[in-house]
């Protein structure tokens, strides 16, 4: 009996940090994904970990109140690994707005499934092909040639060798800290990305525009300029998506090395400071 309970509550330690990255995680975290749906995919891959994880697992603590903190911690760290990862597709919703703002059609807005909130057009259309290239474009990850949302998988399992306990210090927080900084330098440098080539030929358009404004004022160039920035943002929007694709796809790998690198430098119980 006693082994049994022991297992019930290795059991809860896996469930919750599947369940911390189940309910952050990209695709998974909308609306259109039930509670119920969720929690029983968390459920079922808590099951197939198991056999696996629950060895790297530390020993039980001996009271409801040190078990029900070793829950929440486990829980942080699925959400940090989720959240890590769900900062791209925020790379993705910042490229489009500004799209949106240079085309002059940030007026144009639309619920967006993946925030839940009212985006400009260009952001849904944005996020719609990130979650494409999550869910069904592979890529090579430690010799894996899988799909991203896969991929988040393997890095939960793997999590539970690097990290099996979270150690509240002040090296351990840091450490969180600044991969969580890492997460958001490459939400911009994505976004810079992507989004450099059509806001610099906008930028050439409105140019161009004031110019002939100054050297005509005769013509009525404020209609003028908002017909033309949207059919060459448009025009240029429809060359550079074969060139979007290999960027997304890129933020992903670059996201999945940070974590990589996190786990690797992740404090171990025990360990000497450097």
């Amino acid at each position: 009996m006693d082994g049994f309970s022991e297992n019930i509550q290795f059991f809860f330690l896996i469930l919750a940090r599947a369940a911390g990255l189940i309910f952050i995680a990209p695709v998974l975290n909308t609306d259109s994904v039930g509670y119920r749906t969720r929690m029983m995919l968390a459920v079922l891959l808590s099951l197939l970990m198991y056999p696996a994880a629950v060895n790297y697992l530390p020993a039980l603590p001996g009271d409801p109140l040190n078990f029900g903190l070793a829950v929440l911690s486990q829980a942080f760290v699925g959400i940090t690994i989720g959240f890590m990862i769900l900062v791209i597709f925020s790379a993705f919703q910042l490229t489009g707005e500004i799209f949106s703002m240079q085309m002059g059609i940030s007026f144009s807005e639309v619920l967006d499934p993946q925030s839940n909130v009212s985006v400009p057009l260009l952001g849904t259309l944005k996020n719609t092909i990130g979650i494409l290239i999550f869910l069904y474009v592979p890529f090579v990850m430690d010799g894996q040639y899988v799909p991203a949302y896969l991929h988040m998988i393997r890095a939960l399992g793997f999590s539970f060798a690097a990290i099996p306990e979270l150690v509240p210090d002040t090296q351990t927080l840091g450490g969180i800290l600044l991969y969580l900084d890492q997460a958001f330098g490459i939400m911009f440098l994505t976004a810079i990305k992507i989004g450099i080539p059509l806001i610099g030929i906008l930028f050439i358009s409105s140019l161009m525009l004031g110019l002939l404004g100054r050297a005509a004022p005769q013509m009525n160039l404020m209609n003028m300029g908002i017909q033309l920035n949207i059919s060459v943002g448009v025009i240029v929007l429809m060359f550079l998506i074969p060139v979007m694709v290999p960027l997304m796809l890129e933020a992903f790998q670059v996201m999945y090395d940070r974590v990589g690198e996190m786990y690797s430098g992740w404090p171990r119980p025990g360990a000497t400071p450097q």
